[in-house]
């Protein structure tokens, strides 16, 4: 079977949809190598504007399509084409545009807010990266069950104990960081909940010799956030890395003392996973899907409560014991979830799709006769 997928948000400085295409295509050719598979791309290494990811994936990404004469389209993010050339599978990793519409600029919001969910009837089938996902979707947009499939993320080997410390110490020098940091990685943008982060560490700073160390690509309304961080003098132990390459976010993990993660809003939440295994302790929000990724492997704290989240922070770092509970459990929590499982369970899908595309055909054909 040759089956399309949707590489453009693997170009540039991948979030965590490229992260999850990237994955996904490589562990597909391992699983599954008796399928081809197709890489459609605009070829545009940076970010699409939102008028250009709207051309994408409703006009040229179909029209590569059915020039590549894919038996299946896979679309890895965002939104369903309108026409589609043949049986088109979308995963949607979350609705966050409905939850949060003041957290995007006036034009992206129209289109992570309107346009999207709306796009996302157009798909011949739905992969949802989690129950809570799924229930979103059936809840808010009426989708039929029976449409949509859960397939959770799995985690990059590469994320891992490293034990070679000239690799860490080389990673701490080119990065400028102390020797005790609190980590967060993710896109930079309201939802994330760094404001109650930086707000939890201002109380903390006096007690403690960690640094927070913040680190991902910048998103929306980023200028609050080094605000917030200048009026609390904290500028010289808060540290914002911007977006750090693939290869140095492993060692990164590693170098920290404690993960935390205080989203308000996931449709997955990778990160945790990625911190757990590498052997990290994990805090983060019990918002959304992350209850479902991290289990009782991690602490989990109400979104947006400062109080909360002093005191889980605290707990972690005073306790010895504790951590090394949490880095047994994340560890072993970690080893659930493989891109392999990811892949087999979506070539089933692949198949599946096609086999019911090839019978309403032939049933098509027959009745029009």
């Amino acid at each position: 079977m040759k089956i399309g997928i949707d590489v453009q948000s693997t170009l540039g400085r991948k979030t965590g949809i490229g992260v999850y295409t990237r994955n996904l295509l490589q562990a597909l050719r391992r699983v599954a190598p008796q399928h081809e598979y197709v890489e459609l791309s605009w070829g545009r290494t940076n970010e699409l504007r939102t008028d250009q990811r709207l051309w994408w994936q409703q006009v040229e990404l179909p029209r590569r399509a059915r020039s590549a004469a894919v038996e299946v389209l896979h679309v890895t993010g965002f939104d369903a084409p309108r026409w589609r050339p043949c049986p088109t599978l979308l995963t949607l990793h979350d609705l966050i545009g409905l939850f949060f519409p003041n957290n995007f600029p006036p034009v992206s919001r129209f289109y992570w807010s309107y346009w999207l969910p709306r796009t996302v009837r157009w798909a011949d089938q739905i992969i949802a990266d989690s129950e809570h996902t799924k229930r979103d979707l059936i809840r808010l947009l009426h989708i039929p069950s029976e449409r949509i499939e859960v397939v959770y993320l799995g985690v990059d080997k590469a994320f891992r104990p490293i034990e070679e410390q000239a690799t860490l110490d080389t990673l701490c020098h080119k990065y400028s960081l102390p020797p005790d940091i609190i980590l967060y990685v993710g896109t930079l943008e309201p939802r994330k909940g760094l404001d109650t982060l930086i707000a939890a560490y201002s109380i903390l700073a006096a007690d403690i010799p960690h640094h927070l160390v913040i680190t991902g690509k910048k998103g929306w309304y980023t200028e609050l956030l080094f605000s917030q961080v200048e009026s609390i003098g904290l500028r010289e132990r808060v540290h914002f890395t911007d977006y750090v390459a693939d290869e140095d976010l492993p060692g990164l993990y590693n170098l920290a003392n404690l993960f935390v993660y205080p989203s308000r809003y996931e449709g997955f939440g990778l990160p945790p996973l990625e911190a757990m295994a590498c052997g990290v302790p994990v805090v983060c929000s019990n918002a959304a899907s992350l209850p479902e990724v991290v289990g009782d492997a991690a602490l989990l704290v109400p979104p947006d409560n400062v109080e909360a989240l002093v005191a889980a922070i605290r707990r972690v770092l005073k306790d010895k014991s504790l951590r090394a509970e949490m880095r047994a459990k994340g560890l072993e929590r970690a080893k659930s979830f493989t891109w392999e499982e990811t892949a087999r369970r979506i070539v089933e899908i692949y198949e599946n799709i096609r086999r019911s595309f090839a019978q309403k055909h032939k049933r098509f054909l027959y009745e029009s006769r």
